[in-house]
């Protein structure tokens, strides 16, 4: 399936579930956002894929009760079910929903991860589609962004977002080491079958490490090094609108010189899409076959080349490196 019907097939179900669940009650007498991340998210999605989602409380002063956020969640469950999408990953961990004014408040420091903080606003700005309550969701997007542009009304003329930038950065730092805990830690608990499958399983997370999470992230930044002007908020919140993909199509209108070089990378992409959105069991079945295993980290190695290629030439004012500094 073609990157544009995965954008429809996306659209459309996201429209679904976002008409079912505004039905809540409780959730229509709350102050809550909820949105899509993921392969929805990413507009991306097909009839295999599970649905990521996150909710933020936006009051201000008082937070939704426990206890009609637990209805809220087990409404949202039934729905997804009721829809046939496969069960919440993680046993529904992130369905907790988190206050935007703590969000706001521990920013940055160790609390920002201890309390999924930084993964919620990350994502949100990163990958996300609202699915309750669309000027809840832009409200959560200008308070995120602007709490990246504190000092933006000192330096108006020459403003360059780089706290966004490291944040964005370390988040991809952040999902590399994650996938390192997750894949050397406690394989001596599976025995041999177990860890057969596990091998396979963090087969299967390596490269979509290596596309989705990468072209997540790092879209993001070659729209933000591509500006040779002052990045204001509403350009922040432009890019944060579009999709990944979208992002490279919106470079590569507005760059012929790397046209030629985005296409590439968004073939590559095609390609992932194409063997990663079937179900588990086959991709399992399927990245069992060296062969065909040892092709697609080929071609995650031909994709990482292909994004830095473009970034040579987008980053004519070397942005990135000077982060590293």
């Amino acid at each position: 399936m073609e990157i544009e019907k995965h954008r429809d097939f996306s659209k459309l179900r996201l429209k679904e579930i976002s008409n079912r669940i505004s039905q809540i009650p409780q959730l229509k007498e709350s102050s809550l956002c909820v949105f899509a991340t993921g392969s929805y998210g990413r507009l991306e999605a097909s009839e295999n894929s599970d649905l990521d989602l996150f909710l933020i409380d936006t009051d201000d002063i008082n937070q939704t009760s426990n206890l009609n956020k637990t209805i809220i969640n087990a409404e949202i469950i039934k729905i997804c079910r009721n829809l046939g999408l496969p069960e919440f990953s993680n046993d529904g961990l992130y369905l907790k929903a988190i206050w935007l004014k703590e969000i706001q408040t521990y920013l940055g420091s160790p609390t920002d991860d201890y309390n999924n903080y930084f993964t919620a606003r990350l994502l949100m700005l990163l990958e996300s589609k609202p699915l309750f309550d669309a000027s809840l969701y832009d409200k959560c997007v200008t308070t995120l962004i602007d709490c990246y542009y504190h000092d933006f009304p000192d330096h108006v003329k020459n403003f360059k977002p780089i706290f966004l930038a490291n944040d964005i950065i370390r988040f991809w730092k952040t999902l590399c080491l994650n996938y390192e805990h997750k894949r050397i830690g406690h394989t001596d608990l599976f025995d041999k079958d177990d860890s057969e499958h596990k091998k396979m399983v963090t087969h299967t997370k390596n490269l979509k490490l290596k596309f989705s999470r990468k072209l997540t992230c790092f879209s993001f930044i070659l729209c933000l090094v591509d500006f040779d002007k002052t990045i204001n908020p509403e350009d922040i919140k432009q890019i944060s609108s579009l999709s990944p993909t979208e992002r490279l199509e919106y470079l590569k209108n507005k760059n012929s010189s790397v046209g030629g070089k985005i296409q590439k990378a968004l073939n590559s992409y095609q390609w992932f899409i194409d063997k990663t959105q079937i179900p588990s069991k086959d991709m399992i079945e399927w990245i069992k076959d060296k062969k065909e295993r040892d092709n697609a980290f080929e071609r995650s190695r031909q994709f990482e080349e292909e994004l830095f290629e473009i970034l040579q030439v987008i980053d004519r004012q070397h942005i990135l490196p000077k982060l590293l500094i």
